[in-house]
């Protein structure tokens, strides 16, 4: 029999274990097929075996291994996109189940039950590990049945390996958010610090073979751990053993200071009078929080304050580490040009580049990640996280009728929702921009403050056009209908529209319809500057948003 909490926490989780999992089974399906095509082109592989180790890195290839279907999967699903998926679920999972029940006052109730706060913690805990396992042993059958289909040749005992070094690496990130979030009580800082960590940890991982002072740091990484030795060719080994003893270590540190910690459940209400620190006078006007809290615009910039700085501060790394391996990459134009000329256009498709001639020029190069690959992904993940806090979940919790009860217009308290949340957003992209700019100049790239500015204002919009999207279906479905997933199907089927579309003439016409194809279009973003097209994200993000908004002024609120 399933504990209760135990139970209810995987009850919790049940839709995001659907969601993240059908999303990694069809990546794990289109890495197959893409290797399938690579694999059969013999100008590909007699140009990949004489390519300078440093260019692959750069791209986060293993050129020892890439060429085999363990090296490939590895370098593309096991070291970005299936670690992403899991840290991201892990991270919001842990976060939620502990620090933001405290935030919302729910975590005393709980406790006041006769079940010690040890077993409480520890049940939590669990079941986001067995949500995450879950997750993990999707991704794994999806390999086990994609293996013999695309004659792969991967062992059984290193996709077991590969997935079990993915699971304890979810499970050191879930228990880094948990001493986060004991030591702090904030869920928000807790997500930050762990996904801060897990930015640098993948980073240092990454880049080490690029910068010679990363080198000391790298075998502390435990992303070094996760992928050292290779899983899905060497199987187990010390790396999985190091995970497993730093996850053991910081789940007992964690438990032990949630036993110790004075569960401040005050919070879970708006800052009355009777909070000292909230309402004294600096120079006879009232502090910084509270005037931040008196309306929902405010209030939601507040709420989002700490995960601005956390996500741009990450893409604005990412952004500055592009510009400064450019350098790199121009010494050797001439074997950058030649990986991209053999490689199938089927793999940059995938990536949302339908011209990968343009990767060999700085702004092709700098779009690659930042603005065409990673950036979308993080910064639609921001915009539609936003809507989902500051509207979906307040309504599920019962929160929602305590903000429509002042004395406002419901149009009106949405309304400052979505521009708190698209502020928020705007406040992102400024970093990143910033980021662009110094990095343009530090690297002499000559790329423009024009199409710099134009690149980060499409980002943005893409972002706040799922945002819409998001809010016009949960104002249609309520807080019980799965927005957010919905959302990020209709993400993924359009970004891919958009890359096939590319390549084949029966889908060039439907690309059109697709939000990717207009802001990608046919040439990176840092190489064109604002274009038409993206008044049709801006025009889409406003009419889906007030749609929603006029939806919900006529809804009942389901409280």
């Amino acid at each position: 029999m399933i504990p209760a909490i135990l139970g209810k926490t995987l009850h919790d989780r049940r839709r995001a274990v659907m969601g993240f999992g059908l999303g990694i089974v069809a990546l794990s399906v289109w890495l197959g097929v893409m290797f399938t095509v690579m694999r059969e082109s013999d100008d590909f592989i007699e140009f990949m075996n004489n390519l300078p180790t440093g260019l692959l890195s750069a791209f986060g290839i293993d050129s020892a291994t890439f060429l085999s279907a363990a090296g490939f999967l590895s370098s593309y699903l096991f070291t970005l996109f299936a670690p992403l998926f899991v840290l991201f679920f892990v991270i919001s999972a842990a976060a939620n189940e502990v620090m933001a029940e405290e935030r919302d006052g729910l975590i005393d109730m709980l406790l006041s039950s006769p079940v010690s706060r040890t077993r409480v913690f520890l049940e939590k805990t669990g079941g986001v590990a067995l949500a995450a396992l879950v997750l993990v042993a999707v991704l794994t059958a999806a390999l086990l049945v994609v293996n013999p289909i695309f004659d792969l040749s991967l062992s059984v005992t290193g996709i077991l390996a590969a997935g079990l070094s993915l699971w304890l690496l979810g499970l050191v990130f879930t228990a880094l958010t948990l001493v986060a979030g004991t030591f702090t009580g904030r869920s928000v800082m807790a997500g930050g610090v762990a996904g801060s960590v897990a930015f640098l940890a993948w980073f240092v991982s990454g880049f080490s073979d690029l910068y010679a002072p990363l080198e000391s740091f790298d075998k502390a990484s435990p992303f070094t751990w996760y992928q050292e030795p290779h899983p899905l060719t060497d199987g187990m080994g010390a790396g999985q053993l190091w995970l497993a003893a730093t996850a053991a270590v910081l789940i007992t540190a964690a438990t032990l200071m949630f036993r110790r910690r004075d569960l401040s459940t005050e919070r879970a209400l708006l800052p009355t009078t009777s909070i000292p620190r909230l309402t004294r006078k600096r120079k006879g006007r009232s502090v910084r929080a509270a005037w931040l809290l008196t309306g929902s615009f405010r209030k939601t910039v507040w709420d989002r304050r700490r995960s601005v700085w956390g996500w741009g501060g990450g893409l604005g790394l990412l952004t500055l580490v592009m510009f400064s391996v450019w350098p790199t990459m121009a010494a050797d134009a001439e074997a950058l040009a030649g990986l991209i000329t053999s490689m199938p256009r089927e793999v940059f498709a995938m990536f949302g580049m339908s011209d990968p001639q343009a990767i060999v020029t700085p702004a092709g190069f700098v779009s690659s990640r930042t603005y065409q690959a990673i950036g979308p992904i993080l910064i639609i993940m921001f915009v539609v996280r936003g809507v989902s806090m500051a509207m979906v979940k307040e309504e599920s919790d019962g929160a929602f009728d305590l903000a429509l009860s002042v004395p406002a217009s419901r149009k009106r308290v949405i309304a400052g929702k979505a521009l708190g949340v698209a502020f928020s957003t705007g406040l992102v992209i400024v970093i990143i921009t910033v980021a662009a700019l110094v990095g343009n100049l530090a690297w002499e790239t000559e790329l423009g403050t024009d199409r710099i500015l134009a690149a980060g204002a499409g980002l943005g919009l893409l972002g706040l056009f799922f945002g819409g999207l998001t809010m016009a279906i949960w104002a249609l479905g309520g807080s019980s209908f799965p927005a957010v997933r919905i959302t990020a199907v209709v993400a993924m089927a359009t970004f891919l529209l958009n890359g096939l579309g590319s390549l084949s003439p029966a889908l060039e016409t439907a690309r059109v319809v697709s939000p990717f194809y207009w802001y990608f279009g046919d040439a990176p973003p840092l190489a064109k500057g604002f274009e038409p097209n993206y008044f049709l994200l801006l025009a889409g993000a406003l009419v889906t948003g007030w749609a929603a908004i006029t939806k919900i002024d006529r809804r009942d609120i389901a409280t």
